[in-house]
């Protein structure tokens, strides 16, 4: 390898431009090579803004085929993530995937497969685990002053990708989504839950529909009730029509409390005691850098490949994260709890 990680972006839409390549960007270990879109011209003016020397192209499989590159970001609609991982690790390269990391679960197992034949690195881009309120949120759970979680409350839902990609036609089309609101943000969800809490769900039942949005081929709202190999019991929801509001929380239910995180955007990470009875605001930590949204996801996985910090989210929790969402899809579309084993 390189002096620096040598970096390459496939797909140059909203989510590269916002976080992956400003995260690259700032990182010292890394050097912005290649960048690639099926609308050259994206790939161009991204380039152009933070790398002007790195090399264009609209065809990832010549990219890779070229090669010069350590690293590849893949950051396209979903249904690509599987193939485009899969032929960037066959190439030499590790890979950090945006979620959900595939469309199956077989289509997962085989990316992991690959990187362990490969002997690289295969992250998953569940960027929530980096938000400082989360991290905030982990270390009070892990500090036992609630003790046992009870009933979990997940919720993560706005007005829609077209707010947040204007040009990302592609999240309403199931060829190329595979899937709605459900992965599209549930997905953040099903992994924080199961960061948050160290549980895993046994049971899920679902229901998802599209009541708004027009054109579109999948579901732009989600809910699903969820039973915990513990026992433990929980909701997990999804909407792409949330207006006028925040709708970015997980409460926890304890023994000795509740724990609130995102309810309130003023204090993100309140923990509401019983015995004593008082209120907890707490402190977060600091963002982890200047850059995109402080999480520094680029940085992080720079790292990990240079065996500087594990990490933040293998494949192997992806592919749990993606089961749920599965099984919850497969619970909407029979009308019966789907269970999962572990």
């Amino acid at each position: 390898m390189s002096k620096k990680v040598r970096v390459g972006i496939i797909g140059c839409g909203a989510i590269a431009e916002r976080v992956h390549v400003p995260d690259f960007h700032a990182c010292s270990q890394a050097e912005l090579v290649a960048f690639c879109d099926v609308d050259k011209s994206k790939a161009e003016a991204l380039a152009k803004q933070l790398a002007p020397s790195a090399r264009i192209y609209s065809d990832y499989k010549q990219m890779l085929k070229e090669g010069g590159i350590d690293a590849v970001s893949v950051c396209t609609p979903n249904i690509y993530h599987g193939p485009a991982t899969i032929m960037a690790l066959n190439s030499g390269c590790h890979v950090l995937v945006e979620k959900p990391m595939a469309t199956s679960l077989d289509e997962a197992q085989k990316m992991i497969d690959t990187a362990k034949k490969k002997g690289l690195l295969l992250m998953v881009n569940q960027s929530q685990r980096r938000f400082p309120e989360h991290r905030k949120a982990k270390e009070v759970v892990e500090s036992g002053i609630l003790g046992k979680i009870l009933h979990v409350t997940a919720m993560f839902g706005h007005a829609g990708p077209e707010e947040w990609s204007p040009t990302g036609k592609w999240f309403f089309n199931k060829k190329e989504a595979r899937f709605g609101a459900m992965a599209d943000l549930g997905v953040h969800k099903a992994d924080l839950i199961r960061y948050l809490t160290g549980k895993e769900v046994a049971e899920i039942c679902a229901f998802y529909g599209r009541l708004e949005k027009p054109g579109a081929t999948v579901e732009d709202n989600f809910v699903s009730a969820l039973k915990f190999t513990d026992g433990t019991l929980g909701t997990l929801s999804a909407s792409w029509t949330v207006k006028g509001m925040s709708a970015d929380y997980i409460i926890l239910h304890c023994e000795r409390g509740s724990l609130q995180v995102g309810v309130n955007p003023e204090k993100p990470v309140i923990a509401s005691l019983v015995k004593p009875l008082c209120e907890i605001v707490f402190p977060l930590p600091e963002p982890y850098s200047n850059v995109s949204w402080g999480i520094d996801i680029g940085g992080a996985f720079v790292r990990a490949i240079l065996g500087i910090e594990p990490p933040y989210c293998t494949a192997e929790e992806g592919k749990k994260a993606l089961e749920i969402i599965l099984s919850a899809e497969k619970s909407a579309l029979t009308g019966k709890s789907v269970k999962i084993k572990h």
